[in-house]
This record gives structure tokens, sequence and C-alpha cells, in this order.
């Protein structure tokens, strides 16, 4: 029987710009990894399933007037940071502590960025899911939320901050009615009230739990009984945020959109979504070169019925085993081909070059995985070189395309090899189609 601190954290996050807006107001943290500036308007996909005494979930959904919402989801998804290495490497500080010091940090570093937006105000919700040591911890503030799928059922473990008669509301976005009933935010002044984030009630994490964190783009765009629905298949977490995602985006969705799942497992072997559609690909495979070996043996036995002809006209016989040579990829001499044009019609397989440039090739990627740890301490002038699971592992590693979002810190070339340069963090960065995965390189 496994304990609940030697269950394995599976967990999966899209976000999308959605179907009408022009910028991603949302942020997500994902165990330290979040949107950059870089992606924000990009599709962006990740997955883990590794063991982690802390594992920490968020998504952030920014407000504010000609989508400045976005500076303030990000500073928020940036700071998260602090609360997972207080809550990992000091044991002084509980949760609580430390989601209550962040909060107070964020709303003030957001109210301080009217000069980085032109004056314009912004704010951001948040809903936060924290799994240490098998206890499970959920704050919120806004209408962002996280539920917990568990025996069946679907519980909504935060509140919504939404306005009532006699409560001060804020009016940010341009929907101006729709995000005005909020009535907790990061970014509120003393005015607007103190700013608290709603604590759920603690509690031990069960094998088979599923937790889902989500912005309203998806939780306005289906109702809990379709959510549960969803969470009820026998899908892995990448499976079901595709599936919540493209329910959310469909008709006339126009919000942004982003979505975590996790899920609580045993340690060993499970089948994935993936897995079963790399099976699929293989079984297509095999039977596609039983079929090219069937093919092959009639094509063979017409050609040896030719060999039988004695008393047909020289020509015919010369034209047809031309056809038949140049079909079951025999050599036909140059003699032979000058005989007739019919040749000319037979289609021809042209070998790929081995030097053709994989990076101009189009695969269709599932997941990637680091193989290394995401978060790696270096000294300046050493290196370590990274490297990625693809699936499907038909994918070349030479298809990835790194990057350093500091340079300055920490470069990356295009086999992942990282070089420490001076003393600071950088995130390195593996994209392959609309999937990536990042590292946080720190420098001392």
């Amino acid at each position: 029987m496994h304990t609940a601190d030697q269950i394995l954290i599976r967990a999966a996050a899209e976000s999308n710009v959605g179907n009408a807006r022009g910028n991603n107001e949302d942020n997500v943290y994902f165990n330290g990894d979040y949107i950059t500036p870089r992606n924000i308007n990009r599709p962006f996909a990740i997955k883990t399933g590794e063991y982690a005494e802390v594992n920490v979930f968020a998504v952030l959904d920014g407000m504010g007037r000609n989508n400045t919402g976005s500076f303030a989801s990000l500073v928020a998804a940036t700071k998260l940071d602090s609360v997972a290495d207080k809550i990992a490497f000091d044991t002084d500080v509980t949760p609580d502590e430390a989601v209550l010091a962040y909060m107070q940090e964020t709303n003030q570093l957001i109210l301080e960025q009217r000069r980085e937006t032109g004056g314009v105000r912004t704010a951001s919700t948040m809903a936060l899911l924290i799994i240490e040591h098998g206890n499970v911890h959920v704050y919120n503030v806004g209408d962002s939320r996280v539920y917990l799928y568990r025996d069946k059922q679907l519980v909504k473990l935060t509140r919504d901050h939404v306005s009532v008669e006699g409560q001060r509301t804020v009016a940010l976005s341009e929907e101006g009615i729709r995000h005005g009933r909020i009535t907790k935010f990061l970014g509120m002044n003393s005015r607007e009230g103190k700013m608290e984030p709603y604590r759920a009630k603690s509690f031990r994490v069960k094998k088979g739990d599923k937790f889902l964190v989500c912005s309203d783009g998806l939780s306005d765009r289906l109702d809990e009984d379709e959510i549960a629905l969803c969470l009820a298949k026998r899908k892995d977490p990448f499976g079901h945020t595709n599936e919540l995602m493209a329910l959310a985006m469909s008709g006339d969705s126009d919000d942004n959109v982003s979505v975590i799942v996790a899920e609580a497992v045993e340690p060993g072997f499970h089948v994935t979504q993936n897995m079963i559609f790399v099976a699929l690909g293989c079984l297509i495979m095999a039977v596609g070169v039983i079929l090219g070996f069937v093919f092959g043996w009639v094509i063979g036995s017409t050609q040896s019925s030719y060999e039988g002809l004695d008393s047909y006209d020289e020509e015919y016989y010369t034209m047809n085993r031309t056809i038949v040579n140049g079909v079951s990829g025999s050599d036909v001499t140059s003699a032979a081909t000058e005989s007739t044009d019919v040749s000319s019609t037979i289609p021809t397989t042209v070998p790929v070059s081995s030097d053709v440039d994989s990076k101009n090739m189009q695969y269709t990627v599932y997941g990637m995985t680091l193989k290394q740890n995401n978060d790696i301490t270096l000294k300046r002038g050493k290196t370590v070189t990274l490297s990625v699971e693809i699936n499907p592992d038909n994918v070349p590693e030479s298809y990835v395309e790194w990057t350093s979002d500091n340079e300055d810190v920490a470069t990356v070339d295009k086999n992942g090899k990282v070089t420490a340069k001076k003393k600071g963090k950088a995130t390195i960065t593996a994209s392959a189609g609309n999937v990536s995965v990042t590292c946080v390189i720190r420098v001392n």
C-alpha cells in the first residue's frame, strides 16, 4: 500500500488565446514553468509525471483595458517561485504563511505597475493548488477555480469572489460588466478591500484524485456535469486538457482559456492515451508492411507467368518485361528502356537523403518530457547538456528548438548544451511544434 508521500502526481497544462481575442491575458504556473512574454500568444502545453515533494500549480487570469491584464498575470506567475521555494526549503514557514506573504508582495507589485502599462490599471485573479508531502492546499481570489474529482463526484474547492448588493467591484476589462463583478483580485488598493484569499480546508491526497485548475474561460463555457463527464474518462491528464480545451473553445467562445489537470496515481506502469495512439500507429504500419509483402508476392507471380511465354512477338515480350521489372524494383538496362516509351509512366521511388534538415519537416508532437531535473544550479563556466523525450519517439531531437530567455546568464546551443555565464537565473525552453518544456538554470 502506497502512502500519500509515495503517490506520483501526473499533470498537464494548456493555455490558448481563444477564438476572438488578440492577446492571451491568462498565465499558468506549472512547477516552475509559466508563459513568458515571448510565447504569450502561442498555444501553451506542458506535462509532467515525476515525483516531487512539493507540487505547485496555478491559473492567473489577467484583467485590464487594452490587453494590459497580461502584465499582472505574468507578475503573479513569476512570483510563485517564492512560494514553492519556501514550502520546499523553509521548514519554519507553513503553506498559509508562504501564500499570504506572496499575495501581499504580488499585490503591491501589480499596483506599482502602472508605469509599465501607460498608467492603465491592471489586475489578475488567482487559483492556486499546492500538494506538499501528500497534503492538499487550495487558495483563490476572483473567479478562477480549483475542482476535485474523487469517487465519481466533482467538488468545487474554491469560492468565487463576485459582487453582491453593497459590495465594491472592479471594472478593469474591456468587457466591463463581465469582469466588473470581481470583488477580490491581485492588484487591489486599500479602498477596494482587504487582500485576503479564500482558503479551502486542507486534506490528504488519495490515489485516483483528479484536480482541475482553470480560468473562467473554461468554467463559463462548461457546466460541472460536462467537466465531471470528461474527468470520469480513463485518460491521462494531457488527454483531459485536450478535451476540455476543445470543448471550451468550440462555438462562439471569445475568452482566453487556461486549464491544468493533475492526477494522483501509484508508481508503476500506466497506460496513457498517448501510448494508445502510438500503439495504433505501430499497428497501422505493421498492416501496411504485410499488405506490401502480399502485393509484392502477387506482382512476383505475375512476372513468373511472363517468363513462360515462348511464341509471342518479341517486342510485346520485351515491353511487358520492362514494365514488370520496373514495378518490382528490378534494374532495367538503358537498351530495354529505349525499346519502348511505356516505361516513362512507371512510378519511381526517390530515396530521401539523410542530409535533409529535420527542422524543415513537419511532425505531430503529442508531448515532451525533460530527461533532467527542471531546476539546475551551475557554477559559472560550467556546462550541462539537456535532452528531452518526445512522444511519438520517431520525432528526431534535431527537430527541437532550444532557447534561453537570459543569454547573459546562460546560453544554449542547438543540441541543448547549456553554458553558465554569470550569476543569475535563466529559463531554457525546448520547443517542438506546439509543445514546449522548460528548465530553470541558476548560476552562482
